[in-house]
């Protein structure tokens, strides 16, 4: 999956980048805003617009000598077009669900890389940063199942391979000292998931 712009990406359509758009903000925009956005003619998208007034999910109003547009958050496809756009935010709320699971839990979780950036395609890792608590043992069977389970369900979830870098508790102070570049991939723009704070556990970027 695209994670950059999943819903765009899956259904490669005008309509799809025009819903994304209305979708990630309630800001009303133009039409050659949304255009512009979108990444597609003004003619195709005031074309999908007008169809979308129609039907009812886009809101219509006059703005002077121009109309502006506002996604129709009440309609009953609002709810499952917001879910395809926001895919990521649901991806991380899924990992944080899978990782509540966990007996006992990871010292620390977090996302990092394209995925943490929303810059990814369908050939991206989702990479997770992972340490394992100081009393966890590397090859304790029911840590190395987690672990395994976990990079199953990032595939099943997306298609998207998961990129898992982990650590025990007691490799942390090497790691804060040696500063390999993983270490600064993670501090730059890790989405901290379980546990203690990423910057906690590394030290601030």
């Amino acid at each position: 999956m695209d994670l950059s712009q999943p819903f765009p990406a899956m259904f490669p359509t005008v309509d799809s980048a025009v819903l994304s758009v209305l979708a990630e903000t309630t800001k009303p925009r133009t039409g050659r805003e949304i255009a512009r956005l979108a990444e597609k003619s003004q003619s195709a998208t005031q074309r999908v617009l007008d169809r979308l007034v129609e039907h009812g999910l886009v809101a219509q109003e006059a703005a002077g000598r121009s109309r502006i547009y506002t996604l129709n958050r009440e309609h009953l496809a609002a709810d499952p077009i917001s879910a395809l756009v926001n895919l990521r935010s649901l991806l991380f709320s899924r990992l944080k669900w899978n990782l509540g699971l966990w007996r006992p839990g990871p010292f620390h979780a977090s996302v990092f890389g394209s995925a943490a950036r929303g810059d990814g395609d369908i050939e991206s890792d989702i990479d997770i940063f992972l340490v394992r608590r100081a009393a966890v043992e590397e090859d304790d069977p029911a840590w190395r199942g987690a672990v395994n389970v976990l990079g199953d369900s990032v595939f099943e979830w997306t298609g998207n391979h998961a990129g898992i870098a982990e650590f025990g508790q007691q490799e942390l102070k090497r790691l804060r000292h040696d500063q390999p570049a993983i270490v600064s991939s993670i501090k730059a723009d890790a989405i901290d998931l379980f546990g203690r704070p990423v910057h906690e556990v590394l030290g601030r970027a």
